[in-house]
């Protein structure tokens, strides 16, 4: 492997790391808080690189793809929320009832975006100041996949924050520990579910845009995405942050280089992923081991 070849690689690697943490960083928190599984969290990553369509499309809103970024988080995170009330919260501890029942809210979801967009692939054009490579040392610095590693570090510092150093955070960690106990000392479990899987979903929704600069929008997008990043949770344990930082950073580093030494995706997807599949078999609490939380 010649240097160009790691270098592109590496910065592959960066950036396809950066978008599986951020999907699979709403997996994470979903599940950890509410344990569900939510089989639309790819149709929010599709949803958030459609918002970057609209906001940045001259025939729609034409704005800045800047804008696109808090747009994508904000609107999807509404969709989030609306549908944890408005479905999830009347399926807790039926995960079975709750895995069907928003499998089909992302086959809803897909043919809505496909009646009003078409089939038809969108583009993403990203600003100037983004675009390009900077030349270091003779080799090419891809500037938008640096962006998309800056926003993702900007992402994972939100969320500790929001989640260490916030009172909304402590309510979600007593949740978490130990809801029974936190409903009677005064927290309102629901208004902690919604607000989070609407934090979670809007996560999805920041990566889906940061995506559609590097690749072309289409409606049935999600699924192509949400499964890795479902194995991202899985290995790094269920529920563990920290684990699906590390996983997903594995996951995107290991997926880039493999592809690049096979210089065959499909094989090097299948190797990953049984590697994947390996060490889950070895381990199945993942890299950090899950505590047991009490839930209603």
């Amino acid at each position: 492997m010649t240097a160009t070849d790691f270098s592109e690689a590496l910065f592959n690697a960066m950036s396809f790391s950066s978008i599986l943490i951020l999907t699979a960083l709403g997996l994470a928190i979903t599940f950890g808080v509410m344990r569900v599984i939510n089989m639309a969290h790819g149709e929010m990553l599709m949803l958030g690189a459609y918002t970057a369509y609209v906001v940045t499309d001259p025939g729609y809103l034409g704005q800045s793809f800047f804008w696109a970024i808090p747009a994508a988080f904000l609107a999807v995170g509404l969709v989030g929320y609306l549908l944890e009330i408005g479905l999830i919260r009347f399926l807790y501890g039926r995960p079975l009832d709750t895995l069907l029942a928003t499998w089909g809210v992302s086959l809803i979801l897909q043919q809505l975006v496909l009646l009003q967009f078409g089939a038809d692939l969108k583009p993403v054009h990203v600003p100037e100041v983004v675009d390009g490579n900077w030349l270091l040392a003779g080799v090419a610095v891809p500037k938008y996949r640096v962006f998309i590693v800056l926003v993702t570090a900007m992402c994972l510092a939100a969320v500790y924050l929001l989640f260490y150093r916030t009172p909304f955070g402590l309510k979600v960690r007593a949740v978490t520990q130990n809801r029974p106990m936190a409903a009677a000392l005064g927290i309102s479990t629901r208004r902690v579910d919604a607000l989070t899987f609407a934090f979670a979903t809007g996560l999805a929704g920041v990566a889906g845009c940061i995506f559609s600069g590097l690749y072309t929008v289409k409606y049935n997008m999600g699924p192509d995405y949400v499964v890795e990043a479902f194995m991202v949770v899985i290995m790094g344990g269920l529920g563990q942050l920290p684990g699906t930082v590390a996983s997903g950073a594995l996951l995107g580093t290991g997926d880039s280089f493999v592809e690049k030494l096979l210089v065959n995706a499909p094989m090097a997807k299948v190797c990953v992923l049984v590697s994947v599949v390996l060490f889950i078999m070895a381990r199945p609490a993942g890299l950090f081991t899950s505590k047991e939380r009490s839930y209603d």
